[in-house]
């Protein structure tokens, strides 16, 4: 089982949506690991593979969704961290490559990764895939998202602590909403300089991910001006000089 979870992935990275004819023969046997009687260890590395599958293979995922969406949203609920872990990152992808299909889903999803943000959940990178999976579905259906619901406790989750793969889909999700001017997210402007001055001065984060945050910062300069000034100097020095330091300069 350990070979094939780590195989399926790699041929639908090597093949794209070309993977697709081989996946359809391989699909039944997997989930074969991933039935209610099987150890729980067995149903996330289903679900670890699926997600990846899904990543990569991209748009064929699509025929799956009502076959797996049960299987992960179960698995959200798991005791286990490393079952959540997988299933919050699976179905972001099922989310994101599923198609319309996928939209039916998108109320039970979020009712499923709502606990993964709350104080209760004690793992970090659950958290942080949880924030990943929220940021694919706003990238792909922000519509379909009560974002003024969903936005209040997406950003208290950030920045982003252990999973620092998902950065780049986060955040380039929350700079896409500032840059757009939602005026969702723009009436969130302190907890956004918040989150954009811990992760400019996170040694975890990459520089395009930083830069990314740095042009959703000069958006936010551009629109309020002076009005951002008392936001700006509740920061450390060091934070401060950060934030400008990755901002463009019109």
């Amino acid at each position: 089982m350990d070979a094939v979870s780590d195989l399926l992935p790699a041929f639908a990275k090597s093949m794209g949506s070309h993977f697709a004819p081989i996946f359809a023969k391989l699909f039944e046997p997997l989930m074969k690991f991933a039935k209610a009687s099987r150890p729980p260890q067995d149903r996330t590395m289903v679900v670890a593979c699926l997600a990846e599958v899904a990543q990569d293979m991209g748009a064929p995922i699509a025929g799956y969704v009502d076959r797996l969406m049960p299987l992960v949203l179960k698995e959200l609920a798991s005791s286990d961290p490393t079952n959540r872990r997988n299933a919050a990152f699976c179905v972001g992808e099922l989310c994101k490559n599923g198609g319309d299909g996928a939209l039916k889903y998108y109320g039970d999803v979020l009712r499923g990764l709502f606990p993964l943000f709350g104080e209760s959940e004690p793992d970090d990178a659950v958290r942080d895939n949880a924030a990943g999976a929220v940021a694919r579905m706003i990238m792909v259906h922000p519509e379909s998202i009560p974002l003024n619901q969903v936005l209040p406790f997406f950003l208290k989750a950030l920045p982003l602590k252990e999973d620092h793969e998902e950065s780049m889909t986060v955040y380039t999700c929350v700079s896409t909403l500032v840059l757009s001017s939602n005026p969702q997210i723009l009436s969130l402007v302190p907890e956004l300089v918040n989150v954009f001055a811990q992760v400019v001065i996170s040694p975890n984060e990459t520089p395009e991910v930083k830069a990314q945050v740095g042009r959703a910062f000069s958006h936010l300069i551009s629109l309020y001006g002076q009005q951002m000034q008392p936001l700006l100097s509740n920061l450390s020095p060091a934070h401060a000089n950060a934030l400008a330091a990755f901002s463009p300069k019109s």
